[in-house]
């Protein structure tokens, strides 16, 4: 599967997917004027990734690690129900045997950045890793 890159804007979090590295990174602002049409090309992105490993699955295929990266500095309401609908999709992955690791980083005393992360962990089921970003 093609690795997807989107570079970040003022508006906008830097996103990397490497379906051979296995690491989906996330890093930035995410406020975009239109929610849908940034986030739509990595759902749709995920949901295909999600197929392909559904496929291995079925094939008996060996199940592996994937390491999703948050380094989110602020995130719009709008911006956290796509990243939601991104983390069902990994929810599912996980169901399906992959080992899903999750780490939601935070700048020091950013405690709404870091409740955040608990809600949306609380929220989805996997258990995440809290980090400060240096």
């Amino acid at each position: 599967m093609d690795a997807l890159t989107i570079e970040a804007t003022e508006f906008t979090p830097q996103v990397s997917f490497d379906s051979e590295t296995r690491i989906i990174e996330f890093d930035g602002v995410s406020r975009p004027e239109n929610v849908l049409a940034f986030y739509n090309e990595i759902i749709d992105w995920i949901t295909g990734y999600e197929s392909e490993l559904y496929k291995n699955k079925v094939l008996g295929g060996k199940k592996f690690e994937i390491k999703i990266i948050f380094k989110f500095s602020y995130f719009n309401s709008g911006s956290a129900k796509m990243i939601y609908t991104f983390l069902e999709s990994l929810l599912r992955i996980k169901n399906m045997g992959y080992t899903v690791n999750i780490d939601w980083y935070y700048e020091d005393g950013d405690d709404q950045m870091h409740d955040d992360g608990e809600e949306l962990s609380e929220a989805i089921d996997i258990p995440f890793t809290f980090l400060v970003n240096n």
